[in-house]
């Protein structure tokens, strides 16, 4: 089971910097040296002007709180480059290396464009696959291989006797970008992928399937009070509901209509009330749900 990266703690290690409080911290310091300076020699004047922008202090409490907050800030990006869930670009490339997995071209590049290559978010999920590749037939090694041989594939699902109820048979079932199906070239790659000796146990019958898509469309009306502009906050309602659409748009995944009518509520909607899906889009391990049109009305309350 991959892990939810979203659900991670931040690393305590990471410090908090703030401008303010390490400037705070130098002035407080410096009050306290200078009238441990002052005992041993009187003569010295008093320093009470630490509340003026003015003073040379202050404004050398400034440059060298700046400076510290960069050290700071310099030290947490060094921990975060480390840290794969934090690592980005360059950095995630040598996180993911030491275990032999690096970023896809997605397309190559030519003479006049740049190569485009895997996203990190789609490079560090592989990471995570790719501690099962010693596992032979498991369902990680099985979606982590077909993800390698087909970079932009969006989701796939391993189904085995718990599901299916044949033994011996291990079905895959992929869908493509936007839940697209995949084409026979692509299904082909992905077979090989999942089939070699390294992969599949001998004694296991591995078939490759393109997901049953399941568009549904979504119908129906919010209410919106008197004031804003009726015509945003629809656009709005619309915008959240296909991004709950696009977040359960993974094989297996259950659409209940009450996620679909809670993603339409937000700022300045007071009522949202969908016609359509009129059941839930239940789930099915053979299955993607995609959302299609979305119908929404607009009425402004008096």
């Amino acid at each position: 089971m991959t892990i939810d990266l979203s659900r991670l703690p931040p690393p305590t290690i990471i410090e908090v910097v703030d401008y303010e409080t390490l400037q705070s911290q130098f002035l407080a310091r410096f009050a306290e040296a200078w009238s441990a300076a002052r005992t041993r020699d009187p003569t010295l004047p008093e320093w009470n002007v630490g509340g003026l922008e003015t003073d040379p202090t202050v404004i050398a409490a400034e440059a060298w709180s700046y400076l510290r907050l960069l050290d700071r800030q310099r030290v947490n990006d060094v921990i975060k480059a480390l840290l794969a869930p934090l690592a980005e670009g360059d950095d995630l490339d040598n996180v993911v290396a030491r275990i032999g997995v690096e970023r896809l071209t997605i397309v190559a590049a030519t003479n006049t464009t740049a190569a485009v290559m895997e996203s990190d978010d789609r490079l560090l999920q592989r990471y995570l696959l790719a501690f099962t590749r010693p596992a032979a037939g498991s369902a990680d090694r099985y979606i982590y291989e077909a993800m390698t041989a087909w970079p932009t594939m969006l989701t796939g699902s391993v189904n085995g006797r718990s599901v299916h109820g044949r033994k011996g048979d291990v079905d895959i079932v992929v869908a493509g970008p936007d839940g697209r199906d995949a084409t026979d070239e692509e299904l082909a790659v992905v077979r090989a992928a999942c089939t070699s000796t390294s992969v599949k146990p001998e004694a296991t019958s591995v078939s490759i399937l393109r997901a049953t898509r399941i568009i549904y469309a979504v119908a129906g009306k919010v209410t919106v009070p008197n004031g804003p502009d009726a015509e945003t906050v629809r656009l709005e309602a619309v915008a959240r509901i296909l991004a709950a659409g696009t977040a359960r748009m993974t094989i297996g995944a259950e659409v209940p209509v009450n996620a679909l009518e809670g993603a339409a509520y937000g700022t300045s909607v007071t009522r949202a009330d969908l016609t359509a899906p009129t059941d839930d889009i239940a789930a099915d391990p053979y299955t993607i749900p995609i959302p299609g049109q979305i119908a929404l009305a607009v009425k402004v309350s008096a």
